[in-house]
């Protein structure tokens, strides 16, 4: 039980990453008296380590793809998580096939002027975080 927490105390890390401060406010801190990480805990107990990678990388790409879209993205619930363990480990082909229906991925389509100037704006943006 000691390592499985710690895992969940590293994905709730994770979580705050890809959501500061909205993470923290709907599930608090990983504690073993916070009711929601005691949830998370035994509700992902029988997940093994690749599985919660996997279900961590599927997050981040469904939160990549949201941002493309200009959607804004909330964080799962523990059954949502789940969920996102369970889909295919080949996250790029799923989401093409998903917007093969309405747009191609950035990484298969021609970029536009705008859009290359945009994309090496946040790359600089990005950049300068780790001066």
């Amino acid at each position: 039980m000691a390592s499985h927490v710690r895992i969940m105390a590293e994905l709730w890390v994770r979580m705050d990453v890809l959501w500061p401060n909205l993470w923290i406010s709907i599930n608090q801190l990983a504690t073993m008296d916070n009711p929601k990480f005691v949830t998370w805990c035994k509700k992902l107990e029988h997940l093994s380590l690749s599985e919660f990678g996997r279900g961590f990388d599927n997050i981040e790409e469904a939160k990549a793809v949201a941002a493309q879209k200009k959607e804004t993205s909330y964080p799962p619930d523990y059954a949502t998580f789940i969920g996102h363990t369970r889909k295919s480990a080949d996250v790029t082909a799923s989401m093409q096939a998903i917007q093969a229906r309405s747009a191609p991925l950035m990484i298969t389509k021609e970029l536009s002027e705008a859009e290359r100037e945009y994309g090496t704006q946040q790359a600089a943006a990005l950049k300068g975080l780790f001066k």
